[in-house]
């Protein structure tokens, strides 16, 4: 690569970065003209076009839709990437530092609401932006803050966990991801989870032909299963009974025919495997245990098989 052509290529990724992708594409406009089969730069000039009029027209909205509408904007990003043949991880680079720094502006001035709920999002939303723009510490203060605000949250667990993991602390990452699906894994937005601990599990999942809700739900059994989730706590007294219930409840959905069996039947596995593990860890294993693992048996052989190995 040529001076002159790196030089340019600096200089509209410096751009990107600061979030004026109109005023990187002009660099690169007129660095085509002479480089016409140079893949970086025609993936450089697509991403500019992708965001130069959505991000023209932010001043139009008013500030609370601003950073949910580059959020949303980013997940259709990240949908296209996957049809191109080729992509330039440098240029994703600069393209996710502007986005994801016009965001932080946009959620970190909603921080000071008065109501609850909207403020503990905003800590959220800020916290997924600085673990964006690879600012941990940053990203872990303000998601303690929203989990402070909103306890139990999954989706705040489950990005503390994806911070955790980034930062090489696999063990806290690990305990929060299990916490986090227990909870509710629907409420978990995938899209913005890096840690290779979840994204391996997730592609793995995914191979097994799960997608969407159902995805979600596997990912937890399966998180066992493959020994991810594998650092385990031991549950208060109160919460036995409530999981004791929610598996009740569960059994007698899943008797029904009308209702979504794909969804419930990974849930109520995951439900198992919390009332063994809580068995396991008072002692009080044998026919319990067993009587459960003939039910996950019935429910799915392939589990069963994979469990007991």
């Amino acid at each position: 690569m040529d001076n002159q052509l790196e030089e340019g290529l600096k200089q509209a990724y410096t751009l990107l970065e600061k979030g004026d992708p109109k005023a990187a594409k002009e660099i690169l406009a007129e660095l085509i003209e002479f480089n016409l089969d140079n893949s970086e730069i025609n993936f450089a000039l697509w991403c500019c076009a992708y965001w130069i009029d959505f991000i023209q027209k932010l001043p139009e909205m008013i500030p609370s839709e601003q950073g949910e509408g580059l959020f949303y904007r980013w997940k259709s990003f990240e949908n296209e990437l996957t049809s191109r043949k080729e992509v330039f991880e440098q240029a994703i680079y600069a393209i996710q530092t502007g986005i994801f720094t016009l965001a932080l502006t946009d959620f970190s001035a909603l921080e000071n609401q008065h109501d609850t709920a909207q403020k503990a999002d905003a800590f959220l939303k800020s916290g997924i932006c600085c673990k964006k723009l690879g600012k941990y510490e940053d990203a872990l203060a303000k998601l303690t803050e929203a989990n402070m605000l909103v306890p139990s949250s999954a989706r705040v667990l489950a990005e503390m966990a994806d911070c955790y993991a980034l930062c090489g602390l696999e063990k806290q990452a690990k305990v929060l991801f299990r916490e986090a699906f227990f909870i509710d894994a629907q409420k978990i937005d995938l899209t913005f989870l890096d840690s290779e601990l979840i994204k391996c599990l997730i592609t793995q999942v995914e191979q097994k032909g799960y997608k969407g809700a159902e995805l979600k739900e596997w990912i937890p059994v399966y998180g066992v299963l493959y020994g991810v989730f594998n650092i385990k706590r031991e549950l208060r007294s109160q919460e036995v009974g409530k999981l004791k219930q929610h598996i009740f409840e569960a059994e007698m959905e899943i008797k029904n025919p009308a209702n979504n069996l794909l969804i419930l039947t990974p849930r109520l596995i995951n439900m198992y495997f919390w009332l063994m593990d809580h068995y396991v860890q008072k002692n009080d294993s044998g026919s319990k245990i067993n009587d459960i693992l003939l039910k996950i048996k019935i429910m799915d052989r392939d589990v069963y098989d994979l469990y007991v190995k």
